[in-house]
């Protein structure tokens, strides 16, 4: 799949350089829209962090995370707040939601930072602090699967990046070190050998796509071949989370792709692996 994949990154950059306009070429890489649940804080906190979302969201998107200012990565994150607070220093608790507000979402109830509304949240990698922690760490998750997207295990880079903040943040945060455990496991989990099948059907899938408007018939092999890797991982872990978000996101690209097809196998595939949608492929079976 390497040559696929390179090929596939030239078809889709000139298809970008063919509908973005040059302004829309220079546009951020990453887009962040960030949003906050303050009703947990007392009112004086939800006044001084009222604008809490839109300083994450800034120190996103003016920030250069990769270089590549064709491709746009999508983040989304929710963040819900609690204080806990010291007498000398503001502290809070969050759950955070992150997306690509499509097939990746990561859902984490075990963050602690220090925030001072006062200062402002830069970068200064490699060393951060427990907020930038967790924004890096995530943005970086997100950027890596997005990337994988484009060619054969592209994301990796950015991976071993989130890697390294836990591994640093897991013995270095002292009293905000809570959760990093178990992101420490998750980006270990992303980078090992087990969830590179799960990559590696990606990729396939994705260069299908890039076929789509070229030669449809080439499509339609290698998302067919997307979606058998996607059965052999699901007969081995049936629970498989990664799998049914992939499924869930793109399974009507799917029925459309193969709506017109004379072989309507694929169907019947999909109606065990994603019984959820099972109407919507029963309905080209008929």
């Amino acid at each position: 799949m390497v040559r696929g994949a390179f090929a596939r990154a030239a078809k889709m950059l000139l298809c970008l350089a063919c509908v973005w306009s040059s302004k829309a070429l220079q546009a951020q890489e990453v887009k962040a829209r960030v949003t906050t649940i303050l009703k947990t804080l007392p009112l004086e906190k939800q006044e001084r962090l009222a604008d809490f979302g839109a300083r994450i969201e800034r120190y996103i998107n003016d920030h250069t995370w990769f270089e590549d200012a064709n491709i746009t990565v999508q983040v989304q994150m929710q963040w819900m707040l609690e204080d806990i607070s010291s007498s000398s220093e503001e502290r809070y608790r969050a759950q955070i939601l992150v997306s690509n507000n499509s097939d990746i979402q990561y859902f984490d109830k075990r963050c602690r930072f220090a925030y001072n509304p006062n200062e402002q949240i830069v970068h200064n990698e490699p060393a951060f602090t427990s907020l930038t922690a967790l924004i890096d760490f995530y943005v970086y998750l997100i950027i890596a699967g997005e990337l994988d997207k484009y060619g054969t295990l592209a994301g990796t880079p950015y991976y071993r990046k989130a890697l390294d903040i836990a591994q640093q943040a897991r013995y270095g945060l002292g009293r905000f070190n809570e959760g990093w455990d178990l992101r420490l496991e998750l980006a270990k989990k992303l980078l090992s050998d087990e969830h590179r099948p799960f990559r590696e059907m990606v990729d396939y899938y994705f260069y299908g796509l890039s076929l789509k408007e070229e030669d449809v018939e080439q499509a339609r092999k290698y998302v067919a071949e997307a979606v058998r890797r996607l059965a052999s991982l699901l007969e081995k872990d049936p629970k498989d989370d990664f799998c049914h978000k992939f499924l869930d996101a793109h399974h009507i690209e799917i029925v459309d792709l193969f709506a017109n097809a004379a072989d309507k196998s694929i169907f019947r595939t999909l109606m065990e692996l994603d019984p959820d949608h099972a109407d919507t492929y029963k309905q080209h079976l008929e």
